[in-house]
């Protein structure tokens, strides 16, 4: 018997905790903090909970739909004993909360019943016109009718006809505009579901703690549909030798939750970097040939030309990423579909309603960024709305060393080109992003910033100087085209003239250049260049300006060509443009 008894107590000592009522506690948690990933975020929240003796269902409400719940982090000031994290969408609390999702639908219900009701109605007027042309033979037993029976039957028919169409065109048109009507409702409605939906998201965290108590909790999880794009400012008052960099961001959310006066954290890091301890594999080195087609004539005279929508170079660069200028809404891809004006094209029909909803499309390109990385924590609180649009972050600013030169080459463009060289920048962790570029307080276009192929010195073009003249002219008299026994011998003489209109001294590097022979029957004599340095496989000269404000230089450039006199040599270089046809 005591056996028996105590098996009894045995068995329901476990049923009866099972039995044990759990306290659910519904949590409106603040958002605090934010951290965004180039890709993804990581959301932290905070809130005070009561909880009472034994076990409690914690239920964080109003979280996103894209959160990651296997990411979900949860901590607590004092002891507790986790059981467990779970997460699932509340279908219901949204609706039966939002009293303008049932209103409209209420209102879509009655459209619908209107919509049938006229149908109905339509349909009997369709039949009665039906009737009428199926019974055309007007004559029926009776052998001869009188002209007047004909009129008068006809008039009946024409009348009756007419009116049936008019009554038809009406019913379709009342139907058209109710459905029209059904339409802008369901939208509205799916907007809505669509915006409650995706931040009506619940993480159920299930603890035990000892004794009753209070409880100041903080939960973490990453999410995606969030970013940061980098975006510079670099701006030069004059050429004293100062560069100024603004460091910035522009963020975009569509998480589904606004972030409402967050700390914000910008991080490099990748949200789903794996738990495994890195293994180091084999480090070669090679030669990375930065430009396409590079020869010994160009390397060393890049430089990133900034324009107004985007940019360009004196000479091609592969490694540069084409600039976004799409940063506003996001882009859904991967096998759903394509997107045409808002609309997708051959995806799934749930999946482009609710990208269509969530904003224009977020286009992405793919960077190179740093393998160790780097976190900037911004100083002031932001709001950034779920919206998918960009807001611009202020991160930090730095004053750079940098040096000032012109270029010129006058047989090509007869205008200056004021050129920086900005050191420093390759120590300040910036990330891959698009440039806008100021001198003087004026916009002068944007670049981009390649941290990943740029070395220690970045290399910038300010746009051209109208306050330097430049001139480039044929000496006639100093020219002629002779012939000499079997040859002809040609003679070119050039003057470049520079005069400098600043206030200020300036350092102009000037380039010309002189034919290079590749035929043994073509001789070039360099008659005279002006101490200019000269490159004798590419035949480019330089000379390095230095002039006073208001101060003038010139320089010749003198060469003869010899050639048999039966032939014909191309001396000028011509350009291919567009031109009307008429």
């Amino acid at each position: 018997m005591k056996q028996i008894l105590f098996m009894l107590v045995f068995l329901t000592t476990p049923l009866q905790a099972f039995l044990q009522e759990i306290n659910t506690v519904k949590i409106s948690s603040e958002l605090k903090k934010v951290t965004v990933f180039i890709t993804g975020g990581e959301e932290q929240r905070t809130a005070t909970v009561s909880l009472k003796k034994g076990r409690n269902k914690l239920v964080f409400t109003n979280i996103s739909t894209v959160a990651d719940q296997k990411s979900v982090q949860f901590n607590a000031d004092k002891a507790f004993n986790l059981v467990s994290v779970s997460a699932e969408i509340d279908y219901l609390s949204f609706v039966e909360n939002n009293p303008r999702i049932r209103s409209l639908q209420d209102t879509l219900k009655l459209m619908q019943a209107k919509v049938v009701d006229l149908q109905n109605e339509l349909d009997a007027y369709q039949q009665e016109k039906q009737l009428l042309q199926k019974n055309t033979d007007i004559k029926g037993e009776q052998k001869n009718l009188s002209v007047e029976e004909l009129k008068a039957m006809a008039t009946y028919y024409r009348t009756r006809i007419m009116e049936l169409n008019k009554i038809i065109t009406e019913y379709n048109t009342k139907i058209s505009e109710i459905n029209t009507l059904v339409w802008r409702y369901q939208s509205q409605l799916m907007e809505l579901n669509y915006r409650e939906t995706i931040h009506s998201n619940q993480i159920i965290v299930i603890v035990d703690v000892d004794e009753a108590t209070t409880l100041d909790v903080d939960l973490k999880y990453v999410v995606s549909n969030c970013g940061w794009q980098a975006n510079y400012d670099i701006s030069a008052d004059n050429t004293s030798g100062q560069i100024k960099l603004k460091y910035k961001a522009k963020v975009f959310n569509n998480t589904g939750n606004d972030w409402n006066d967050v700390n914000l954290v910008l991080s490099t890091s990748d949200p789903n970097i794996s738990a495994s301890a890195p293994t180091l594999v084999p480090w070669y080195l090679s030669y990375a040939d930065m430009m396409s087609g590079q020869s010994d004539f160009e390397k060393g005279d890049v430089y990133v030309v900034p324009q107004n929508r985007a940019f360009t170079q004196y000479y091609a660069n592969d490694n540069m990423p084409a600039i976004n200028q799409n940063l506003d809404g996001l882009y859904f891809s991967s096998g759903r579909g394509e997107f045409e004006n808002g609309m997708e094209i051959g995806g799934d029909p749930q999946f482009t309603q609710f990208a269509n909803q969530a904003g224009s499309p977020v286009s992405f390109t793919a960077i190179e960024v740093a393998q160790l990385t780097r976190e900037f924590v911004i100083d002031r609180k932001y709001t950034i709305p779920c919206d998918s649009r960009p807001y611009l972050v202020d991160i930090t600013e730095h004053q750079l060393p940098a040096t000032f030169t012109y270029k010129a080459v006058p047989k090509l463009d007869k205008d200056a080109f004021l050129l920086a060289n900005i050191v420093g920048w390759e120590k300040l962790d910036l990330v891959p992003g698009p440039t806008n570029v100021y001198f003087a307080n004026t916009y002068v276009g944007q670049s981009y910033i390649n941290t990943a192929h740029v070395e220690d010195t970045l290399r910038l073009s300010f746009g051209r100087d109208p306050k330097i003249e430049l001139t480039r002219e044929l000496q006639e008299e100093f020219s002629d085209k002779k012939v000499v026994g079997p040859n002809r011998k040609d003679s070119y003489t050039y003057e470049i003239k520079i005069k400098n209109n600043h206030n200020t001294p300036i350092q102009l590097n000037l380039f010309d250049q002189v034919p290079i022979s590749q035929d043994s029957e073509i001789e070039v004599t360099v008659n005279e260049i002006s101490a200019a340095s000269q490159n004798l496989t590419t035949g480019q000269l330089q000379w390095i300006v230095s002039l006073q404000p208001g101060a003038t230089a010139s320089y010749k450039l003198s060469f003869t060509i010899k050639y048999p006199k039966d032939r014909e040599i191309a001396v000028k270089k011509f350009r291919t443009v567009s031109c009307p046809s008429f």
